[in-house]
């Protein structure tokens, strides 16, 4: 199994890099490989969902010679666009992975792509280009992408960047997939509970039906 005493060495080198993150726990699935079959990162089972996490070349080694096959761990990753890129994995302390086993029994498998893709979603689009990025579109973008993964009541949003909307002097910018308008003057704080309010109020309709 991984040792933590290593862990602390390669966060301290990628902290040095990084950007804000989170901490994703769950159980390892399965590796990822390229179409050449080369390691490129693992697939993470939360309670929420699964993640592909794509990993650094350091760690490339370890998950093949340390990592367990189902084994519990804690990784450390930040969302970067439409995928999750990886900076440390550690294991999971025993009580917090007995209570994923127990919790694994409770509740129903958890959303692959392809089933999240059938179900309602709420797609919301975040400016990414020029002077919206600048001005805090990186922050939002990074902010809503950290809360959707770690709460299970955003299962059914997506957050992704996206290119200019036309509204650069009023920026940030953001859009969501219910409606054409444009929301102006974002900020990480208010973008954070206009999603909390939509995201709710569709899956009350989807209840509804």
């Amino acid at each position: 199994m991984i040792e933590s005493t290593s862990g602390i060495d390669w966060v301290t080198q990628a902290e040095l890099q990084r950007p804000e993150g989170t901490v994703l726990k769950g159980q390892f699935v399965d590796v990822l490989r390229s179409k050449k079959g080369k390691l490129k990162g693992i697939t993470l089972r939360t309670p929420a969902q699964e993640y592909a996490i794509k990993l650094p070349k350091y760690l490339r080694p370890v998950v093949v010679r340390e990592l367990a096959p189902h084994a519990f761990v804690q990784v450390w990753a930040y969302p970067d666009d439409d995928q999750w890129r990886g900076i440390n994995i550690l294991p999971l302390a025993e009580a917090e992975a007995i209570t994923l086993r127990n919790l694994w029994q409770e509740l129903p498998p958890p959303a692959t792509p392809a089933q999240a893709d059938s179900r309602p979603q709420l797609c919301v689009k975040v400016c990414s280009k020029g002077k919206c990025f600048k001005r805090g579109g990186r922050q939002i973008l990074q902010t809503l992408q950290t809360e959707v993964a770690a709460n299970p009541d955003l299962s059914h949003v997506s957050v992704k960047g996206v290119g200019c909307m036309s509204a650069c002097k009023h920026g940030p910018n953001l859009q969501l997939s219910t409606s054409k308008k444009v929301i102006s003057g974002v900020t990480a704080t208010n973008a954070s509970s206009l999603i909390a309010k939509h995201a709710k109020h569709q899956k009350d309709l989807t209840q509804k039906r």
